[in-house]
């Protein structure tokens, strides 16, 4: 008991879903170079692609920033949240780049899990594959592949890219 005769409300927060664990493998630090097709945005062109995933502290929130050229555009940068809605059971992504201002409909991507893989859905449409504990699956390289959909002009979802990440590194 406080001095004043009332309890203090000390209650910890839940744990983080154990949900968030199949995101484990993206950690760290991954860089890729690839192709789009021809699609709703042109010709297909070459991708470079850095991107970093690091754990928030308390586990509830993997943290994405990214480094992307297509072609010889300007490069596109930004952070992406990802999290856990316990109450949905799905995956939610909220992003924030230099393309623009933030929009309710173009900066969320929801995610949900089905027949062995976990698949993205937003502005584009994107695609992990699970291994058999569940988690996002690394080729037996080491390497992480993202399937990549846009949609046509019908609204119909199109093969776009596939990347292929290799995990970079670090020193010390």
């Amino acid at each position: 008991m406080a001095e004043n005769g009332n309890t203090q409300n000390l209650q910890q927060p839940p744990a983080p879903d154990p949900e968030l664990r199949r995101l484990d493998p993206l950690v760290g630090t991954w860089k890729a170079k690839d192709r789009t097709q021809d699609s709703i945005l042109g010709p297909g062109v070459p991708v470079t692609n850095t991107e970093e995933f690091n754990w928030l502290e308390g586990g509830y929130f993997l943290v994405q920033t990214y480094d992307t050229n297509f072609g010889d555009e300007p490069a596109q940068k930004g952070v992406n949240y990802w999290f856990y809605d316990t109450e949905t059971k799905k995956f939610r992504i909220i992003f924030f780049s230099n393309n623009g201002p933030f929009t309710e409909k173009g900066n969320r991507y929801e995610g949900k899990l089905a027949n062995g893989k976990l698949t993205f859905t937003g502005p584009a449409r994107f695609q992990y594959e699970l291994d058999a504990d569940g988690k996002i699956k690394a080729n037996h390289d080491g390497t992480i592949t993202v399937a990549w959909w846009l949609r046509d002009c019908d609204g119909n979802w199109k093969p776009w890219m596939n990347n292929t990440f290799t995990k970079i590194e670090k020193n010390g």
